[in-house]
């Protein structure tokens, strides 16, 4: 074999291996870029996690507080002069009851 056909040849293989190292290169840039886009994904819905949680534990408080509100008005409403009438309006209905009850004993 001559030498040129020698050299021919390891330059193909010279410019072959540089192809291939071209195209892993490029792959490389592309997988690069493609891993940041993922980080600033995940850095992304990280903030969004912790920003709804902290939304759910604001809701949670919001309905305890809600609940002890609620149960502090109908006491309060409990202390008022509808209370006085709704005591007045079942000591007539007892009374209405234990006057029926009595007229049916005597008969």
């Amino acid at each position: 074999m001559p030498e040129s056909n020698k050299y021919e040849m390891l330059l193909n293989d010279l410019n072959s291996i540089e192809t291939q190292a071209a195209v892993l290169a490029n792959k490389c840039k592309d997988l690069m870029a493609h891993n940041i886009e993922l980080e600033d994904f995940a850095a992304r819905a990280k903030k969004e996690i912790t920003a709804l949680s902290q939304k759910i534990v604001n809701l949670e408080l919001d309905l305890e507080k809600a609940n002890t509100e609620e149960e502090g008005k109908l006491f309060n409403l409990l202390n008022t002069k509808e209370t006085e009438t709704l005591k007045i309006k079942l000591q007539n209905l007892i009374s209405r009851i234990d006057y029926h009850l009595t007229a049916d004993r005597q008969v």
